[in-house]
């Protein structure tokens, strides 16, 4: 009975000492403690390009920035925070012309955009971009990246 027991627990060791670097891989997330409005950042599994935590910021009402997607790398999950003190018009259109991302996101709220919800087999590999409209100026955190996964884009 003794050894029985004893095996038990040695074998849930094992399994617990192998299951925790696992966990830990998949769910890799950086916090800022200094800024509770930054989201968890998690890093996905196959990564083509990642954009980490920007502000961009502008007096004028109308600012640029871009992000690439590697071939094969199309599920993409991009992350906007509005800071600016009015409504704040993002917009996301790929070297084609295609437009990925058109939305409104008022002051201080966030809007998460997930390739998989309108392109489940992915967006275009190429260049994108992104254009923000605020009528009092751009005040924005944002980020991006793209994965060969589409669990991780949903995540």
């Amino acid at each position: 009975m003794r050894n029985k027991a004893r095996s038990a627990v040695l074998s849930l060791a094992l399994a617990a000492t192998l299951a925790i670097p696992v966990v830990v891989s998949a769910d890799s997330v950086q916090l800022n403690p200094a800024d509770e409005t930054t989201p968890p950042i998690v890093t996905p599994f196959a990564i083509g390009n990642t954009q980490p935590l920007t502000t961009v910021s502008s007096a004028s009402s109308t600012a640029p920035a871009s992000f690439s997607v590697p071939a094969g790398y199309g599920h993409g999950k991009f992350y906007f925070l509005n800071n600016g003190t009015s409504n704040l018009t993002v917009t996301m259109q790929h070297s084609s012309g295609l437009e990925y991302i058109a939305a409104t996101v008022k002051p201080g709220a966030a809007y998460t955009w997930r390739s998989t919800a309108d392109y489940p087999q992915g967006m275009r590999g190429g260049d994108y971009k992104i254009s923000f409209h605020c009528s009092n100026g751009v005040n924005v955190k944002w980020s991006a990246f793209a994965s060969n996964s589409a669990t991780e884009a949903n995540g």
